[in-house]
């Protein structure tokens, strides 16, 4: 069932048109993060039928009560997925295997390749109209030029495990989707924040708190933030262009400096971020990788904070209308 009421350049995306009332959309990992924000504004907002999945639904009283049919499901359940997906006319798919150990590299491939297949296989078998999914910036590796845009190919070959199989899933499901007769489109976010974010809203604010360094030399290097609402604009848009079909697009709000960043978690809770040299960070990061520790500094993650590269989302504003209405004072004021 293809959205007929959708309007290419919105002024206000709050409602993105009722593209999607009164249709059935399935939100993968929708207890997390980003999915339970996405379902919540699709059945409150958006008015749609929304099925929601997670593997616990001990948090997800605040959808059920919202009216988000939540079902409990495991990503590598086939037969269940099958059950979900049967007269769904969108699938977003968010779920995702998030890695913090080695030990942990075979289920993301599992979780976050395998299953992504099978689930858009599924989703064409039963007739769905489009396929979202939910990449990320990861997915591009540590870039080798100073632009990186759309058409930038991935890394499916770099050492960061989430990184390496977000990008053999994304071109899977632009390879596949062709092919399968469904239609696909693929969101790479940046660092995704605001009210509930874990990775880049609390933990930051925590490391600030408790005075740990969290500036890697001069703090120079850019930041990628992507505010939740705006990536949830975004995630609607690309479900309901007529643009989006087996399109990639980049949903970055905008590139600040890691000082800046920080400096806002710092006014938040009244200290000054702390910073440590570029040498101390790369000692860190190879402790942390030849013993397995579990800290977050990883020598991608170093080599990350210190690059200046850009990625522009004019794509996402020339053909899905795409404007992030929320700048980061404002959002990090709702972190």
């Amino acid at each position: 069932m293809t959205p007929t009421r959708f309007i290419a350049t919105i002024s206000d995306m709050s409602y993105i048109n009722y593209a999607l009332r009164k249709q059935k959309v399935l939100v993968t990992g929708a207890t997390g993060f980003v999915g339970g924000r996405l379902a919540l504004r699709l059945a409150t907002e958006e008015e749609a039928i929304v099925t929601g999945t997670g593997r616990s639904l001990e948090k997800a009283a605040y959808l059920q009560a919202a009216g988000v049919n939540m079902q409990a499901a495991d990503m590598l359940d086939t037969a269940r997925l099958a059950e979900l997906v049967a007269e769904q006319d969108v699938v977003f798919h968010v779920a995702a295997w998030l890695v913090y150990n080695k030990g942990a590299e075979a289920m993301a491939y599992k979780v976050n390749v395998e299953a992504t297949e099978q689930l858009l296989r599924l989703a064409a078998k039963a007739g769905v109209c489009r396929f979202v999914y939910v990449s990320s910036m990861a997915a591009y590796g540590l870039p080798k030029t100073t632009t990186v845009t759309e058409d930038t190919p991935l890394d499916t070959t770099q050492a960061d495990v989430y990184g390496r199989t977000k990008a053999l899933a994304d071109n899977r499901v632009l390879e596949l989707g062709p092919e399968l007769g469904i239609e696909v489109a693929v969101v790479r976010p940046g660092m995704i924040y605001g009210p509930g974010s874990v990775s880049w809203s609390v933990q930051m604010l925590r490391l600030v708190q408790n005075g740990t360094p969290c500036i890697v030399g001069d703090g120079s290097g850019h930041a990628y933030p992507s505010f939740i609402d705006n990536m949830v604009d975004g995630l609607l848009l690309t479900a309901v262009s007529p643009q989006a079909p087996n399109q990639a697009f980049q949903l970055i709000d905008s590139h600040v400096s890691f000082k800046t960043f920080f400096g806002c978690y710092g006014r938040m809770c009244g200290k000054t971020p702390r910073s440590m040299p570029l040498w101390g960070a790369k000692i860190v990061a190879w402790l942390r990788d030849t013993f397995n520790l579990r800290v977050p500094l990883t020598r991608e993650r170093v080599r990350f904070m210190t690059l200046h590269t850009l990625y522009p989302d004019t794509k996402a504003q020339t053909l899905l209308g795409y404007t992030p209405r929320v700048g980061l004072d404002e959002g990090m004021a709702q972190a």
